[in-house]
């Protein structure tokens, strides 16, 4: 988080925290206790519809667990038919007391946390010592049939987000470390090391490199191979627009923005998702078309 979200976020939660002291004890019909800091239009949702909220959770040690300002995706619950009242843990009760605009917080020791408001046991990893808090500003109640294009809306806007907030970081890496690198006009920034002047591949051909890759967020190695081919077909689209700016020969680091690389969804197991990433990339050779009965070019 830059210093200016930061700063924006924390004088959000100290107007929440002065608020506190003037704010509402409500309670569902199953004995759920919330705070309504601050009241919105008083218009509650209805079955069928949906309340988006946007929330920061985090707990005691001031860890921050969840934040939808940050990561550009708010809560959406559907507002069940009353027959399911009876049966719906504390938060999901609360959630239908709930109008645009109201602002509430709420906190729990962590087992009662995942247990009333998430629905579901305390992970073993999980610091049972530690209270959680939710706050919770509801930012929008709409039909269902109207979701489809919230979400194209948002993912919409959540790719711009995401572009922006990737530039940003890239460019305080590049400045903390001192390093002076040239822009594609696709966003990847780049340096090239060494230049033999040896043809170049086009985005369909197949090459040869060695290559390391690396997270930006803390230079941790996450992939690394002395020599391997492959089609630029077959690859992340950062790999497809950056490898062709080199010769045989040539060497390069390439700083590829999340969504040139494995976006929002990532690669389970290895790549986090809007994860980005660093390559340092030698290039060895290039060919037409890659064989897969001898791994190379020809």
């Amino acid at each position: 988080m830059n210093m200016t979200k930061f700063a924006n976020v924390l004088i959000g939660l100290l107007l929440l925290c002065a608020a506190c002291k003037n704010s509402e004890e409500k309670e569902t019909p199953n004995g759920f206790k919330f705070q309504v800091v601050k009241t919105g239009d008083g218009v509650k949702p209805k079955p069928g519809q949906l309340l988006i909220f946007e929330y920061i959770m985090k707990d005691s040690k001031d860890s921050v667990w969840q934040d939808t300002y940050e990561n550009g995706f708010p809560g959406v619950f559907p507002i069940q038919d009353s027959s399911a009242i009876a049966t719906e843990i504390g938060a999901l009760q609360m959630f239908r007391m709930l109008s645009k605009a109201d602002s509430v917080t709420l906190t729990r020791p962590a087992k009662e946390f995942f247990k009333d408001v998430l629905g579901g046991p305390m992970p073993p990893q999980v610091d049972s010592s530690r209270a959680i808090t939710i706050n919770i500003k509801v930012v929008d109640i709409i039909e269902q049939q109207h979701f489809a294009k919230f979400q194209a809306d948002l993912y919409a806007k959540r790719k711009g987000f995401q572009k922006t907030k990737d530039a940003k970081a890239i460019e305080k890496y590049l400045a903390d470390k001192k390093i002076t690198a040239q822009t594609d006009t696709s966003g990847i920034r780049y340096v090239i090391h060494t230049t033999a002047g040896g043809a170049k591949p086009t985005p369909n051909s197949c090459v040869e490199v060695a290559y390391e890759g690396k997270f930006l967020k803390d230079e941790k190695t996450f992939d690394k191979n002395p020599k391997m081919s492959f089609s630029l077909n077959q690859v992340i689209p950062g790999w497809k627009q950056s490898i062709p700016m080199l010769g045989i020969g040539d060497s390069a680091t390439f700083y590829i923005p999340s969504h040139l690389a494995y976006g929002p969804q990532g690669y389970p197991g290895a790549i986090p998702p809007n994860a980005i990433l660093i390559f340092d990339v030698k290039l060895f050779a290039t060919g037409e078309n890659y064989d897969p009965q001898t791994r190379s070019c020809k």
